[in-house]
C-alpha cells in the first residue's frame, strides 16, 4: 500500500511541475544513448506516457524538492554543526580483555599492524574487511560513545582497549574529513529533505489524515 501511495504521490507531483520540451528532450537522448527507441520501449512493455512519466520524474521531483527546500539548506548545514564531517577508521572487536591489552601493545609497537590484527583476532563481521569501516558521517555512528571517541583521536592514534557491552573495542582513526557545504552536500541535504516529506506526506495518508494540497509556483 505505501508504495502504491509513494507513485500516486509522485504522479501529483510530476503533474504540478512544468518541464520543458527542451528539457525532456535532452533527457529523452540521454537514456536513449543512440538506440532504438521503438526497440527500447518495447523491450520494457513501456508506450509513450510511460516513458514520459519515466523521465519527468525525476525532473519534477528535483525541481519540487529545489524550490520547497533549497533556500534552506545551507541553514540546516550549519545548524548540523561537526555531525555532518565523514571519518574512516579500523575497529577490532574480541571478548577477551587480555586479548585486546595484548593485542594493542602489540600494534602501538610496531609488532602488529592494524588490518593484520583486525582480519586475524577480530570477532566481529568488520573483520571481513580487515577492520576498516567508513567513510561515515560522524552524526550516523553508533553508539555515541564510539563517536566521541572518535572525535578525540588523530589520524593513525588508537584508543586503547574500552568495553561495550561484552566486546572489548580497539578502534584507530584513519582519515577526518571536515564537511563542506558543496554541491555534493547540497544535492544529499536536498534529497534527505525531499524523503523526509515524502515519508510524513505518506504516514499521514496511510492514518486517513487531511493533507494540505502541494503547491508549486512554475513561474519561479
Amino acid at each position: 500500500a505505501r508504495d502504491l501511495l509513494r507513485c500516486r504521490l509522485e504522479e501529483e507531483i510530476v503533474q504540478l511541475v512544468p518541464i520543458s520540451a527542451d528539457q525532456l528532450n535532452q533527457t529523452r537522448d540521454d537514456w536513449r544513448q543512440g538506440g532504438d527507441l521503438r526497440q527500447m520501449l518495447e523491450e520494457r512493455g513501456w508506450d509513450e506516457q510511460d516513458l514520459l512519466f519515466h523521465l519527468s520524474r525525476p525532473l519534477a521531483l528535483r525541481a519540487f524538492a529545489e524550490q520547497r527546500f533549497g533556500p534552506g539548506l545551507e541553514e540546516t548545514f550549519l545548524s548540523a554543526g561537526s555531525a555532518r564531517d565523514s571519518l574512516v577508521y579500523s575497529l577490532i572487536r574480541v571478548k577477551d580483555p587480555a586479548l585486546a591489552q595484548e593485542l594493542w601493545i602489540r600494534i602501538a609497537e610496531g609488532e602488529m599492524g592494524f588490518t593484520e590484527a583486525a582480519a586475524q583476532f577480530g570477532e566481529g563481521p568488520e573483520a571481513i574487511h580487515h577492520g576498516v569501516i567508513g567513510p561515515l558521517e560522524i552524526g550516523r555512528l553508533q553508539p555515541p560513545q564510539l563517536a566521541q571517541i572518535l572525535r578525540d583521536l588523530a589520524p593513525g592514534q588508537i584508543q586503547p582497549p574500552w568495553s561495550l557491552g561484552e566486546w572489548q573495542m580497539l578502534v584507530r582513526l584513519e582519515a577526518f574529513t571536515p564537511a563542506r557545504f558543496d554541491a555534493s552536500m547540497r544535492s544529499t541535504l536536498l534529497d534527505e529533505a525531499m524523503q523526509r516529506f515524502m515519508d510524513q506526506r505518506l504516514d499521514c495518508l496511510l492514518k486517513g489524515e487531511e493533507l494540505e494540497p502541494l503547491h508549486y509556483d512554475s513561474s519561479s
